[in-house]
Formats: structure tokens, sequence, C-alpha cells
């Protein structure tokens, strides 16, 4: 329907309003929540985007590209954006073989500024880094082979920031695999993932506790006001078949689940709360040799969920690949190049 409409807009509409007209149909036909999403392209790894959240107007955030990017973590309410990155430290073709060396590093960029270089605040600096995020104070805590560290919003302008020990290796039980960390909204809290399932830590009481149980591939995310956590894991149905649940928790010691979504057939990434705390973002896949009709092939890539259960939309839809990384924002920016609207799209949606 969408391609019909688009060539119906082509006779009647000049090029620069099509895709204001296209998102408008769209917008009223799924009645998206206000923001942007801030991604990684799926298609060029090495790129930092950013879009409403149906996709229309996507476009590059930062001029800043890397080798490729593990994951980004958006500063809540701050202008940040932090990636976990890698970088070429030297390359060299021999015929058509392009071979390169790289390094990983904590990248810090910020969205007031896109044409400068983030910061790389890890460099040479970690013998083994796992996971980096930055909280809504702009603190900055980083996971690595000897445990969890944090460096002060005060140090990050500095050229040779300090950090201090939060806790030590043993601790944080790393020996039994770990993935992810993040901040608590209040910036007091760091909850992080393992093998052993989800913990958190409290940086002002040094509390420490578990949460919950096997957290699939260690990815989760806060609500927006810090009371509940929402991660995947693989859950039984009633019919006794396993598939993969969404689920929601209240943070607070081995806490009862909630599972909001389920399906057989699909694996599901949870990746961000919505910043008004009535959606979940997260990504689908499944093996593509399961799927036999087109309303399974629109199931993957990236949607939104109710966050009390309920009908997903997809979002996203103009990126042909799944998008691994993304955070959502309350802020819009102005749509480039900036003589083709002069507006932004936040503007346009709240008229």
């Amino acid at each position: 329907m969408v391609d019909i409409m688009t060539n119906i807009f082509k006779s009647i509409l000049p090029r620069s309003l099509i895709g204001l007209s296209l998102f408008l149909l769209i917008s009223q036909v799924y009645a998206f929540p206000i923001g942007e999403l801030i991604f990684v392209h799926p298609a060029r790894s090495q790129e930092i985007w950013i879009a409403d959240t149906i996709g229309i107007n996507a476009r590059p955030l930062f001029k800043h590209s890397f080798e490729s990017i593990d994951k980004i973590e958006v500063q809540e309410d701050g202008n940040y954006v932090l990636a976990v990155a890698s970088i070429v430290i030297n390359e060299e073709k021999i015929g058509v073989i392009r071979i390169v060396n790289t390094r990983s590093g904590v990248f810090l960029l910020d969205m007031r500024y896109p044409n400068r270089k983030g910061k790389d605040l890890a460099i040479n600096r970690f013998r083994l880094l796992f996971d980096a995020d930055i909280s809504s104070k702009g603190d900055l805590a980083i996971a690595t082979s000897t445990g969890l560290l944090l460096i002060e919003n005060e140090q990050l302008n500095k050229p040779n920031p300090e950090e201090k020990q939060l806790l030590p290796h043993d601790e944080l039980r790393f020996s039994l695999g770990f993935s992810r960390i993040q901040w608590s909204p209040d910036g007091k809290k760091i909850a992080y993932t393992t093998r052993q399932g989800l913990f958190l830590y409290d940086i002002e009481s040094n509390d420490l506790f578990h949460i919950v149980f096997n957290v699939q591939g260690g990815t989760f995310a806060f609500s927006p006001d810090g009371s509940k956590i929402a991660f995947s894991r693989a859950v039984l149905s009633e019919r006794k078949r396993w598939g993969t649940g969404i689920l929601v928790v209240p943070v607070e010691p081995n806490a009862d689940v909630e599972i909001i979504h389920f399906d057989e057939d699909f694996d599901y990434t949870v990746q961000d709360w919505s910043p008004d705390g009535k959606y979940i973002a997260y990504a689908s896949h499944t093996d593509p040799n399961n799927i036999t009709n087109i309303e399974q092939f629109r199931l993957i890539r990236n949607h939104i969920i109710p966050e009390t259960g309920g009908e997903s939309e997809e979002i996203l839809i103009t990126m042909k690949k799944t998008v691994e990384s993304l955070g959502w924002v309350h802020q819009t920016y102005p749509v480039e190049p900036g003589d083709s609207l002069v507006t932004t799209w936040g503007k346009v949606k709240r008229r």
C-alpha cells in the first residue's frame, strides 16, 4: 500500500513534500509515539544515524565513522552518545584483499557538535573491555577484565581522565561470563548481566543484589522511572513448547517476572524503553527457513510493544535489515538538508 501511495504522491506533489506526506499518512494509520531513535545503521555498522520512530527521515547523526560499532548508549536527557566500537590502527591491501588491524575503544560523541570526532576514553588503558554506559549525570561506567570502573563526569574533558574501581572482578562474578551494563535513570545504580542473570549495584551504599536469572543475550532496558526492567529469555508456553518471551520485572531482589509477549518462532532482543514509559522497543530475529509467508517476514527487524503487552508495531520501516543497537530520545533534530524543511519532525507531529 505504501508503494502505491508513494506513486500517487509523486504525480501530484513536489519531491520535497513526498516524505512529509508519506510520514503523515503512516502516522495516522499506526499512531506512532513521538521522539526519535538514534541507532547503528544496519547496513553500515560504522555509522550512527537518527530518525523518527517510523524511519522516514533517517540520516547520519555524526561525521565520525568507525570500522565497526558494537553498541551505542544514549545519555538520558543529555547530549552524549557513547559508542563501544573498533577503529583502524593500520591497514594494507594485497591485491583486492584488505587487511585491517583494529582495536576496541569507548568513544564519547556530543550531539551538539556532530562534526567533531568522538573522544576515546579507553585508549590503551584496559586489557579487556566488556561494555560501557553513560549516566544521566554524565558519569561513565566501564566493565573490564579488572572489574567495574567509574569515570566521573568532571573527568571526561581531561586528556587522561582518572577512573575509580567500584567493584573488583571476583565480586561481579565475571568468571561465569559477562554481557552488558546499564545505569539506572537516576544515575545512582548500575545493573549488569552475567550468565547467572541480572544484578543491581548501588554505587552510594555498595549494596549488590540479584534480580532475576537467565537474561537472553544479556541485554535489558530500564523503564524511565527506574522501577522496572524489560528483557527477553526462553520461556515455556501453555502448550509446553519453548519460545522466546519479552518479560518485565520490578527492580527488587529475586523478583517475579511478567511475560508481556511470546512467540515460538522468533528470538527477541530488548533494546530500549520509550521516554514516556509506554512502549518497549525490541529487535526480532528468526531462521529464514522458518518464514513461510509475508506476515512472518514483517515480524523480523524492529518493533515496539506496549509495556503492558498487546499488539506490536514495526518501527524503522525504511531500514532493510534489523537495527541491532538503538536509543530512544525525546529530542528532535532538524531534517537535513536544512533548507528542505524549515521545521523539525517533532513539530510536524505535534501539529
